[in-house]
């Protein structure tokens, strides 16, 4: 088994490995000869991200081998992954490949550098990781959901950030509704208060009759679901690498969030949030 690879853009890898590090504190990195897919399927709050980006929108020089049909699937946690790559921000060079230390595997980071005198610096940072078999990642399922009942391109997310941070003191959970009319409304209700903010003149994916087979007879009517408010702001922190997003809703059951790495028509790459609906008990 053989990885190693220059890494062409740490900032986008830094920046999808900080939004994956907001949702879980393990999480898998699956290396085949032309896809990077990063998969964590989330702790107790049931939200998942299965993030695929290609190639080459973060390496080059890249070479793989392994008896698994090239493919490579590592377990590691985002957090130590994430000072690593920290620390090539500035970087010239970054070098990765896959190592051992004392017979335990690792990805390792060579970085070279100048110092802010102008000498150089070399660097090795060692992310500790466990190698998954095929059978463990066999396990891996992506989660399965319903049609969505309505799709709509969300506004900045880091705009929504700035509402949601303010409803978050008046509830656990949030209600995101849209409809056929490029309309979006975030909700919150409880005994004492209820808060909402509706967005409109949004646009709608084009999405084929196969894919989306329920329409609705009345386009104005909002299709919702309830989310708990921290997986919704664990998500919205994918703003830091977000260009286009797309929610799709199924009522009553999850929503899901395609965050956009790049043009939407030639993107290097999309994260895809799955947020578990709430069943709430009045």
């Amino acid at each position: 088994m053989r990885f190693r690879t220059s890494v062409k853009d740490v900032s986008i890898f830094t920046r999808v490995v900080q939004s994956i590090g907001k949702v879980a504190n393990r999480c898998v990195i699956q290396l085949t000869s032309e896809q990077i897919r990063l998969i964590c399927t989330g702790d107790s709050d049931g939200a998942q991200i299965w993030s695929q980006m290609t190639v080459d929108s973060l390496f080059e020089d890249y070479r793989i081998e392994s008896n698994f049909q090239n493919q490579i699937n590592l377990e590691v946690s985002p957090d130590t992954l994430l000072r690593a790559l920290r620390s090539a921000n500035n970087a010239y060079s970054v070098t990765l490949r896959l190592a051992k230390r004392n017979k335990d595997p690792l990805l390792s980071f060579a970085i070279s550098a100048q110092s802010h005198t102008g000498s150089n610096i070399e660097i090795v940072q060692d992310v500790l990781i466990k190698v998954l078999k095929p059978t463990e990642f066999s396990k891996i399922k992506e989660p399965l959901c319903p049609a969505p009942d309505v799709h709509i391109v969300l506004p900045k997310l880091v705009n929504l950030r700035t509402v949601v941070d303010h409803m978050r003191s008046l509830s656990d959970i949030l209600t995101v509704s849209a409809n056929h009319e490029g309309n979006l409304k975030l909700s919150v209700a409880e005994d004492e208060v209820k808060l909402e903010t509706t967005w409109s003149d949004l646009a709608h994916p084009h999405i084929t009759a196969s894919q989306n087979p329920e329409q609705t007879s009345d386009p104005s009517e909002y299709k919702s679901v309830m989310l708990d408010m921290k997986s919704f702001l664990r998500f919205l922190s994918s703003y830091v690498v977000a260009t286009t997003t797309i929610a799709c809703i199924c009522s009553n059951h999850c929503a899901i969030f395609y965050v956009y790495i790049g043009d939407v028509e030639k993107s290097s790459g999309v994260m895809t949030f799955f947020l578990p609906g709430i069943v709430r008990e009045d």
